[in-house]
């Protein structure tokens, strides 16, 4: 190369050194330039020929010997001369290499040389006209060929194409080490790096060759398996229902807010997993490059190692494809899981999902707007772990030495929608800031007094960051909201906020639901996220006084009339709120309010109707009504008798309004307060008292007489209060016209018939009247008979479902006594359980999970029957809830004693 002329560079040249004098000798520097612009150029050529040597399927490639390069294959042998020229390639240039090559090609004729010989002179210039015509003669010699810009080899296709300055030649040099399967280097770096391999091999290094053998490590490729699930903690709780890693359909889209447990569940599930699995996290990876990547990552696990370095060249999603159909062609199916999807464009991930069509797929990611259209193109529906259940909530608190009660657990797993990080968080909170007292951290994070930072407030804040400001508003009308509501409903609350047009908060509802933020149901309903209700009531402060007062009154106009218990629960509060207590007292007025889980802190509003002077004597006499009821159903007798004794002391001064109906409520709460105490003198005298009061024929009597019988049961005259509950309840099914048969008929024919009744609150007293006579033989150990069965049933038709749980328990017993175990289970866990989730009835899920695990026992599994009552030892227990799974547990171990004796 050393008489070669040199090539344009096609660079921009500066003069970067300190030195402004120009050289001693200009023709000495310029022989210099050209001398090395033409071996650089000849080096980096050879570079392009390395890269290109697999797909030519070549053995090695020689450095300066007979020729610049050689090329030694399977069945011939390649002499490659260079030759870089600012004008036209003559014949003078070429000459001398033509006339060695007829040497060459003698020596491979007489066998001296295997393979077929072929000399290709390589150019940066196209060849002059009478070196062109010469080509053209019959006299050329054979296996001789010119290459030029423009002008491959019509045999060798492999060649690398020529360029006319070195920025193309270095340019194409790069695209191919940038197809280069797994390497290590950036795509420059690599050329230049072989570039200085080959000067040194053209100095006598190494036997001046390179072996296709040795290009893995020249090249710098590595397989190697550089991700891995992060570690399952040592203390595992799976989110409830945990399922399968791979599912029927072949790809599935688990999406989630971060802190979710997403990656947690897939590595404990992918330990589980029959298939070879595995883990790619994309997140904050350039999506360019993460196909070459995951490649890497499936080809490192699945593949041997010359299997994965043969792989032909290629863009990283061709390289993806060649790892599947390696796979495919041995028969191997895997199961890949790629997480933080959502930091790739949609359709990179299609592509993903494509290049790997045999493979069981799992993408995890946060909600995101792409998701919807990202689940259609995949033919799949986005999931979402369903997060842990209250007994895992307690189970993280008891770690960090905090105990809740059940209400408690559920206050918490409504404030982190049972998300992992969120709980562990909260637990860990509550050590430190409230000396482990769950109760007080709920609070303060619900009245946004906490001063710690939650960890899902630092995470969601990042979301809502970036929403719009009319999504940050719909969010927050959302979070005042609280429960379900219709697109039309949402739309009604919007313009009570402002002047907010319907497609406009539309458009803000689908960019919080793209975000995961508000969750839709088949219904047409959407609510806010329970995890994201604290950081968006942040966005109803916002509303001026007059706009805040319009959407509390819009709401309360909203959620009348309705009877479910979300809607009904919020609805009062939102009298409280708006002042309309005299509604309020209307419906704490009725019995079967305290069947439900109402919101508690409605007592502090009565409580205040109650004590105010300034208040009607009616109005004070129902609140202090309302209070005895909850203190009643709380065993406080304490409270319970300040409340009766006020309400005494109201209807005794005769305010206006005090009539009959008040005279009897106060008999009312006055017998259970007497037979509390034993005094059965007032009891009677008090019953005959408001009786003689009456104006007969009255509606008022029945509940007269019943509140007797309920005295004569807390004075312990069961004998009396049985038989007297019986004789009332035939008289209330006379009132009411049912027999035997609608008692022991479908729920759903009580409970039409109660809806049309004009005194639906008979159908209640009829259901106290048999659950009366069924307490009192339950203290007299008697047989109750089916007893139970009625009251139940009337209980469920009337609404009345704490007493329905109550007496359904006694079901249970008189199912187990027919040795209906199974049928026991059954109710338990179609009706009694799910009544306890619906109608906010935390208190007494302990009771009926304990027994529960009786039931259990009784059926024959003992295994689950512990497990149950270990669940429940997670919890804070009441001194009686204490005993009774002390009670429940040493009968459950009974049972397993014979059980093992194999008695029945």
């Amino acid at each position: 190369m050393h008489d070669e002329e040199p090539p344009p560079t096609g660079d921009t040249a500066q003069d970067s050194t300190a030195r402004t004098a120009g050289p001693l000798d200009p023709a000495q520097l310029r022989r210099i330039t050209s001398l090395h612009r033409g071996f650089t150029y000849q080096n980096l050529y050879a570079v392009g020929c390395l890269l290109r040597l697999r797909e030519a399927g070549a053995q090695t490639l020689l450095m300066e010997l007979d020729e610049d390069l050689e090329v030694v294959l399977p069945d011939r042998h390649l002499y490659l001369q260079v030759k870089t020229r600012q004008g036209n390639l003559m014949w003078s240039d070429i000459s001398g290499s033509v006339e060695q090559f007829a040497k060459l090609r003698a020596e491979h004729t007489a066998g001296r040389r295997p393979g077929a010989p072929k000399l290709i002179v390589v150019s940066n210039t196209a060849p002059g006209r009478d070196l062109l015509q010469r080509t053209q003669q019959t006299g050329w010699p054979a296996g001789v060929s010119l290459l030029w810009p423009g002008h491959p080899d019509p045999e060798e296709t492999w060649l690398p194409p020529t360029a006319a300055d070195l920025t193309g030649v270095l340019q194409w040099c790069t695209e191919q080490a940038a197809r280069v399967p797994f390497g290590s280097l950036g795509a420059q770096t690599l050329v230049w790096k072989l570039a200085a391999r080959v000067q040194y091999a053209s100095a006598g290094a190494h036997g001046r060759a390179f072996h296709t053998g040795d290009l893995a490590s020249l090249y710098e490729q590595f397989v190697e398996e550089l991700q891995a699930f992060p570690q399952v903690p040592d203390v595992y709780w799976p989110p409830g229902g945990e399922p399968e890693l791979t599912g029927e359909q072949r790809v599935r889209l688990v999406t989630g807010f971060s802190g979710a447990g997403k990656t947690t569940w897939a590595a404990r599930a992918a330990a589980q997993c029959p298939l070879p699995v595995t883990y790619f996290d994309a997140g904050q990876m350039p999506p360019a490059v993460v196909p070459g990547a995951l490649a890497r990552e499936v080809a490192a696990r699945h593949l041997s190692g010359p299997d994965a370095l043969s792989l032909p060249s290629g863009a990283g999603i061709d390289v993806l494809r060649a790892v599947h159909g390696r796979l495919t062609h041995d028969g191997t199916v895997i199961a890949v899981v790629i997480d933080n999807v959502h930091d790739l464009p949609s359709d990179d991930l299609r592509l993903l999902v494509q290049a790997l069509p045999t493979a069981q797929i799992t993408l995890l990611g946060h909600p995101h707007p792409e998701q919807t259209a990202l689940a259609a193109h995949l033919g799949v529906s986005a999931e979402s772990l369903p997060g842990w259940d209250t007994d895992t909530v307690a189970a993280v608190f008891a770690a960090e030495d905090c105990t809740l009660d059940y209400p408690t657990a559920q206050r918490v797993l409504a404030l982190t929608a049972g998300m992992p990080l969120y709980v562990l968080n909260s637990a860990a909170l509550t050590r430190t800031n409230y000396a482990g007292d769950g109760g007080a951290f709920c609070a303060a994070v619900q009245e946004q007094t906490h001063l710690a930072p939650t960890a899902q407030e630092r995470i969601l804040a990042q979301t809502f960051e970036h929403l719009s400001v009319l999504a940050r508003t719909m969010a927050g009308l959302m979070a005042i909201a609280e429960v379900p509501l219709s697109s039309p409903e949402l739309q009604q609350l919007a313009a009570a906020a402002g002047p907010i047009r319907p497609a406009a908060a539309a458009r803000a509802v689908r960019e919080l639901v793209g975000l995961g933020l508000v969750q839709t149901f088949a219904d047409g309903f959407a609510k806010l996220h329970d995890a994201a209700a604290s950081l968006a009531l942040h966005g109803s402060h916002d509303l001026h006084e007059e706009a805040a007062l319009r959407v509390e009154q819009t709401l309360t106009d909203l959620l009348e009339g309705h009877r479910e218990l979300p809607r009904l629960a919020r609805w009062m509060r939102l009298l409280a709120d708006t002042g309309q207590i005299d509604r309020l007292l209307e419906i704490t007025s009725q019995e079967g309010f305290y069947e439900g889980g109402f919101p508690r802190e409605l007592r502090t509003v009565i409580a205040d109707v109650a004590q105010d002077p300034g208040r009607d004597a009616v109005d004070r006499l129902d609140a202090h009504s309302a209070l005895a009821s909850w203190a009643y159903g709380d065993t406080n007798w304490e409270a319970y008798a300040r409340h009766v004794h006020a309400m005494e002391v109201l209807a005794s001064e005769g305010g206006s309004g005090i009539g009959p109906r008040e005279q009897v409520l106060v008999a009312i709460r006055q017998f259970p307060l007497h037979g509390h105490t034993g005094d059965n003198e007032a009891l009677d005298a008090t019953f005959r008292t408001a009786l003689a009061e009456l104006l007969a024929p009255s509606l008022l009597e029945r509940s007269l007489r019943y509140g007797y019988v309920q005295g004569l049961y807390h004075a312990g005259s069961y004998r009396a209060a049985g038989p007297a509950a019986l004789e009332l309840a035939d008289a209330y099914c006379v009132h009411l016209g049912l027999d035997l048969a609608n008692l022991h008929g479908p729920t759903e024919a009580l409970q039409q018939a109660c809806l049309n009744s004009e005194t639906p609150e008979d159908y209640k007293r009829l259901a106290d009247c048999f659950a009366m006579h069924v307490k009192c033989c339950r203290q007299l150990k008697l047989d109750y008979g089916s007893a139970a069965f009625p009251a139940m049933k009337l209980y469920m038709a009337a609404g009345a479902w704490r007493s329905a749980v109550d007496l359904g328990q006694d079901v249970v017993e008189t199912m187990l006594r027919f040795d209906e175990a199974q049928a026991a289970l059954n109710l338990i866990d179609r009706q009694l359980l799910p009544i306890t989730q619906a109608y906010n009835l935390p208190e007494l899920i302990v009771g009926l999970r304990s027994h529960r695990a009786v039931v259990l026992a009784r059926t024959g599994d003992i295994a689950a029957a512990r497990t149950e009552i270990s669940s429940l030892t997670r919890y804070e227990f009441t001194p009686a809830q204490a005993a009774d799974i002390r009670e429940q547990a040493s009968i459950i171990e009974e049972l397993a004693a014979q059980q093992a004796q194999g008695r029945p």
